[in-house]
């Protein structure tokens, strides 16, 4: 771990470097803020995965603390319009993108792909990747053929029914998932099933009714944790962080719902503490070499369920994941000692560092 602590403490000074480089345009999407332009209604995902007024405060401080000037805009359209109001040669933005807003699949893309149009520096992963990343059924195929241990997945589609026509078997305990959300989104413990026909009726008229393909998956029993990441040359896994739901580290049957997620229901804890170290070790090294097969960047996450018999299975990938106080990032960074912003000097050292 010293080389990931070096790395860090290495980014408070390259910090006071790039600060009279560059300002800080920090995009995010809020609750309260992220609502019309010119009088017309941005749509938006009613279940979404937008900023408290509490957690835009944190990440906005957590700049501020790493000592770069920020400006901040709330609508993707807003910056776009005030980027191209500009001189192409007088543009020292450096863009801290948490942009998410909007109902579509690539909503997360638009910021890295007009940013790399416009030659300005960003944090996160490219326009592909991030997009990617939202692709759970491709990106779960993709992996396992790199012998990555996921979950057994299907996809019942509302025009074409289910996938290649393969479908769970009776009596698999299944988790039913939105195909392209994170954060929880659309998850609750009535998501988990025992596969009937039922539960495949259910499936069908849910994705009729939405007119959007649903992801089914194979339920891992056991353990959840996150792989925080940072990437210079190379991806470096911080020690993963499990998540704790009502005083259980043991989640078994339970799940990180969005309501758990949204009111920050869940707590932390080092998953080393509660498995093996020959477990944690395996688990960081998986997640390494996924960030390195999907092409993260500057910075990342990956999630895992953790059987009884300690396999780990990949649950979800973050290319932009939540660096707020309450995040398996500053709970990581914590645990290293160091500063809340201390996160925030890293990934912005890392993302101007990008070839």
């Amino acid at each position: 771990m010293n080389e990931i602590e070096n790395l860090i403490k290495n980014f408070r000074s390259v910090a006071a470097q790039l600060k009279k480089e560059y300002h800080i345009s920090l995009l995010t999407n809020t609750r309260s803020n992220t609502r019309e332009l010119n009088n017309t209604l941005i749509s938006y995902s009613d279940n979404n995965e937008f900023f408290n007024d509490k957690e835009f405060d944190e990440v906005f401080e957590g700049i501020k603390r790493a000592d770069f000037f920020v400006e901040t805009f709330f609508n993707e359209i807003e910056f776009i319009l005030e980027v191209l109001k500009q001189s192409y040669f007088k543009n020292k933005r450096f863009v801290y993108n948490l942009s998410r807003n909007g109902q579509h699949i690539g909503k997360k893309s638009l910021i890295p792909s007009f940013c790399d149009l416009m030659s300005i520096p960003y944090t996160g992963s490219d326009a592909l990747v991030i997009s990617l990343s939202r692709a759970k059924y491709v990106y779960t195929k993709y992996l396992e053929i790199h012998n990555v241990k996921v979950p057994d997945s299907w996809v019942y589609h509302p025009s074409n029914g289910w996938l290649s026509g393969n479908k769970p078997q009776l009596d698999t305990k299944i988790i039913i998932k939105p195909m392209h959300e994170s954060a929880s989104i659309g998850l609750s413990e009535t998501s988990i099933k025992l596969f009937d026909s039922n539960t495949e009726l259910k499936i069908i008229n849910d994705s009729k009714e939405k007119n959007s393909p649903i992801l089914v998956q194979q339920f891992i029993e056991g353990y959840e944790c996150e792989v925080p990441l940072l990437i210079s040359s190379r991806p470096h896994a911080l020690n993963p962080i499990g998540i704790s739901i009502n005083g259980e580290n043991n989640l078994k049957q339970s799940i990180l719902t969005y309501e758990h997620s949204f009111n920050d229901g869940y707590n932390f804890y080092s998953l080393d503490k509660e498995l093996s170290c020959s477990i944690s070790e395996k688990v960081k090294a998986t997640a390494i070499d996924i960030a390195q097969l999907v092409g993260l960047r500057s910075y990342g996450r990956v999630d895992f369920r953790i059987d009884n018999q300690g396999v780990a299975y990949l649950m979800d990938i973050a290319a932009s994941p939540y660096t707020t106080k309450h995040s398996s990032f500053a709970y990581a960074f914590n645990q290293l000692g160091l500063e809340y912003h201390d996160i925030y000097s890293t990934i912005i050292g890392l993302s101007t560092k990008i070839d």
